[in-house]
């Protein structure tokens, strides 16, 4: 796993040397679920936020490395039925794109990103729930697809579709992360 880690800082750098290099800040909201808990949709709000750097091939392709904090899980609440359940994973992502541009400022990509968990919170109604629950892996695996925009001068507006390779939990049942993004980045 620390290799992973070492070969994205790598090449998260290497744009670093070069003319073709941009460089932002981004931050914006997910709309998360879990795929194989026992809820469903895409309620659980949460937050992401960090830097990035551009690598331009050409006019055409580029790579994009991100480093950010992100917050994905799940959320059902019923206020009838009086259930209450909110799963809440907090990630630092390392995403790398490879982006292709259709017109000026309008970018297609797809990508993979690794992202280590840093924190878990699970709640019921009663409140929260003993960890030994469900044991969350350390790291999520994910596969990605965005769509940007840049609409005025440095302002990029971004989404996003994410969903894990791998299973989020250590043990049965298999479950997956599944996120939509929108975020603000502004390019230097």
């Amino acid at each position: 796993m620390k290799h992973w880690f070492l070969i994205l800082i790598i090449i998260s750098s290497l744009p670093l040397f070069s003319q073709g290099f941009k460089a932002g800040i981004s931050a914006g909201f997910v709309a998360s679920q879990v795929d194989g808990d026992e809820s469903s949709g895409y309620n659980k709000l949460g937050f992401q936020g960090g830097a990035y750097t551009r690598y331009l091939f050409n006019d055409k392709w580029s790579i994009l490395s991100e480093m950010k904090f992100i917050q994905k899980g799940s959320k059902e609440s019923n206020e009838e039925s009086m259930v209450y359940f909110s799963v809440r994973l907090n990630y630092v992502e390392v995403p790398l794109l490879l982006q292709y541009t259709l017109k000026e400022k309008f970018h297609i990509g797809a990508g993979l990103s690794i992202a280590n968990l840093i924190g878990a919170t699970v709640e019921d109604a009663n409140g929260k729930v003993s960890q030994n629950y469900l044991e969350y892996t350390t790291f999520d695996y994910n596969l990605l697809l965005n769509i940007s925009f840049q609409f005025y001068k440095h302002w990029i507006i971004s989404n996003r579709f994410a969903y894990s390779v791998f299973p989020i939990t250590k043990s049965s049942p298999r479950q997956f992360n599944n996120l939509i993004g929108l975020e603000l980045k502004y390019e230097l």
